[in-house]
């Protein structure tokens, strides 16, 4: 290494170590690598090109970032470097030591598995033909060992001749030269014939300059080193010096050689050490700083088509519904909505028909109503960020929230409503007349919707619904080098879990006293009015579905998919059951009677073979009931015969 400043008279005809750092920093750039580690023997010759590296890397700050720099001596300072390496990730690095050194830093690579797909390894060449086979006593590993280690770095070097076959300045194509080289060396060899041949054209293009641009009165022949007047013709003449060579373009820059540098690449052909050869895959031209792929073979990458990513890339990624889980869903749901439409419909056009008369069918109709949209609320339950933004959600989920609670809230209210009813009229022990109107039922469906009203709209204005993520287990996507952080997104408030409380408190105490209600009327019998069997085993479907899906949802927080499946199931499963459970029984009365006047309606209390005592109670007094009346009447039988 040399600086011109220093020593200005002295003019360099094969590219220093300083060429071959700008080919290093184009080749990161044409990877688009900007996280980089140097490793350098702590030497002058690596040292000052180091420097000079480092000064070039600061002028692109903006595009590159150094993440270690390390020097050593001996191998306790390389394997302490090395591990560094590997504590902070670094994958692409650069490498400056001898070809002594080379072995042994390869060899030290191979234990710490720093080779391979995820590094790429660019070094100073220049080394001897097959330097990697010297038996060496210094590296404490195998040939076969040291190649693995090798696969596919990249090194740059000089280019002994040009690979364009262009006349020179001799008149000779660099390959005509070589065969004239190749005849007269005779057993000497030196991968710099091509720049002194070169060097020794320089001076002569030089000395025709100066010759040119003598003044009159001066001639060559006067020539004397001494005299400050020559050496400067000189100097000036070396700058202007600019011919085509056997080494490619000469031309000088700060006293240097602007000439093309070689990059090569270790490649192993088919496994063997034997058949591992340094290929030239580019050529860097530092005059345009143009790297050209096309003069050589092609770049090899482990595993791939791809080069390494310079370090794990930590890609968040946002979990999402599924395409088929969500589309699923929706159909089924959809599809349920349909059901409810022509339970509807049938509701309605048979209204006045006197079995579906004396079953409320206004009440049915809020009972259908309320089941479709729990439907609707499955659709909502399923849109996220891979549909509407992020801004979006807290009103999706608020409206989740208003639908499925009053859809629940009006088909289990209106079932609730009208099993009191049958509990009121049938369990009455004074058996005087008592009749309860639809309006008072419409009354208690008001009321509970009410409740669910006061609740929701408190929740929303006191405490609304944000939107925010959950980091869930990292893991790492091996094929494509990157470190997966998955995220799910959901709906949150401050005071969320007890709003949540009193929601569920209400709810349960609702679906208790409906099971109460629908095991008090299990064994009341009346084909037209009474509905109870079925809406009792509606709520005990409901309430085993709504407790186990409580629990599935918390304990699946984090698995957002299944969790969805689940839920929706369960949503659709016990809406769907309810709607058959209480208008298929219908339908089939229907088809049965379609002509209800030639049917008379009679309802009747069945006893039960383990009845309460309220039940037994009942069951007694309408026997002494019915033997007073008998005897009443044989009574009246009797006076009639005396008389």
């Amino acid at each position: 290494m040399y600086d011109h400043i220093k020593f200005p008279n002295l003019y360099r005809i094969v590219p220093s170590e300083n060429q071959f750092n700008y080919a290093r920093l184009e080749l990161l750039r044409q990877f688009n690598w900007t996280h980089v580690a140097t490793l350098y023997q702590n030497d002058p010759r690596y040292s000052l090109a180091h420097n000079h590296l480092m000064a070039r890397g600061a002028d692109q700050a903006a595009s590159y970032k150094l993440v270690s720099q390390r020097t050593f001596t001996d191998v306790l300072e390389l394997r302490d470097a090395l591990n560094k390496f590997v504590e902070k990730g670094v994958r692409i690095i650069f490498g400056s030591f001898t070809e002594a050194w080379a072995r042994i830093t390869f060899c030290e690579a191979f234990k710490l598995n720093m080779f391979g797909r995820k590094y790429q390894w660019i070094i100073w060449g220049g080394y001897n033909k097959d330097w990697w086979m010297v038996d060496d006593a210094e590296v404490r590993c195998s040939t076969q060992e040291l190649v693995t280690a090798l696969n596919g770095y990249m090194s740059t070097d000089i280019l002994p001749l040009s690979l364009e076959n262009h006349q020179t300045i001799a008149k000779l194509t660099p390959s005509e030269y070589e065969s004239m080289y190749d005849e007269r060396k005779g057993s000497e060899y030196s991968r710099f014939h091509g720049y002194t041949y070169d060097g020794m054209w320089a001076m002569a293009k030089a000395i025709s300059i100066v010759i040119e641009e003598l003044p009159p009165g001066k001639t060559i022949d006067m020539f004397d080193y001494k005299m400050e007047f020559w050496s400067q013709r000189f100097l000036s003449a070396l700058k202007k010096t600019e011919f085509v060579g056997v080494t490619g373009p000469v031309k000088f820059y700060n006293n240097e050689r602007v000439g093309r540098i070689l990059i090569k690449q270790f490649q192993v052909l088919d496994g063997a050490s034997s058949s591992a050869h340094e290929q030239i895959i580019a050529l860097f031209h530092n005059d345009t700083s143009f790297l050209d792929f096309s003069v050589g073979h092609p770049v090899y990458w482990h595993g791939g088509k791809h080069a390494p990513r310079d370090r794990t890339i930590e890609k968040v990624q946002l979990q999402h519904l599924s395409v088929v889980s969500f589309i699923t869903m929706v159909a089924l749901s959809i599809a349920g909505i349909f059901l409810a439409v022509f339970f509807l419909s049938v509701n309605t056009k048979y209204r006045n028909h006197k079995y579906i008369k004396m079953s409320s069918p206004h009440l049915n109709n809020i009972i259908i109503c309320g089941c479709i949209m729990t439907y609707f609320s499955v659709i909502l339950l399923g849109i996220d960020t891979g549909m509407v933004s992020e801004d979006s959600i807290p009103a999706i989920c608020t409206a989740r929230l208003w639908v499925l609670t009053i859809g629940f809230t009006s088909a289990f209210g209106a079932m609730f409503s009208k099993t009191w009813r049958v509990h009121a009229i049938f369990t009455n022990i004074k058996l005087n007349k008592k009749v309860i109107k639809d309006y008072q039922l419409f009354l208690i469906v008001a009321l509970l919707l009410f409740l669910d009203f006061v609740i929701l709209l408190t929740w929303q204005l006191q405490d609304p619904f944000t939107y925010a993520t959950k980091p869930l287990q990292e893991f790492e996507d091996a094929t494509n080098d990157f470190l997966i952080k998955p995220q799910i997104g959901f709906c949150v408030s401050e005071h969320m879990t007890i709003y949540l409380g009193v929601t569920y408190a209400f709810k349960g105490i609702l679906m208790a006293f409906g099971c109460f209600l629908a095991w008090e009327t299990r064994h009341v019998s009346i084909p037209a009015l009474n509905d109870s069997k079925y809406i009792g085993m509606s709520v005990y479907n409901v309430v085993i579905m709504c407790v186990i899906g409580v629990a599935i949802s918390i304990i699946l927080t984090d698995q957002q998919e299944y969790a969805f499946l689940i839920i929706s199931g369960f949503i659709i499963f016990c809406t769907t059951i309810t709607l058959c459970l209480v208008f298929v029984p219908k339908l089939i009365e229907l088809k049965k009677n379609p002509h209800p006047e030639t049917k008379r309606v009679r309802a009747t209390l069945k006893p039960a073979g383990k009845s309460s005592k309220r039940e037994s109670f009942t069951a007694d007094l309408q026997n002494k009931i019915k033997t007073l009346a008998d005897q009443n009447q044989k009574l009246k039988e009797s006076n009639q015969a005396v008389s």
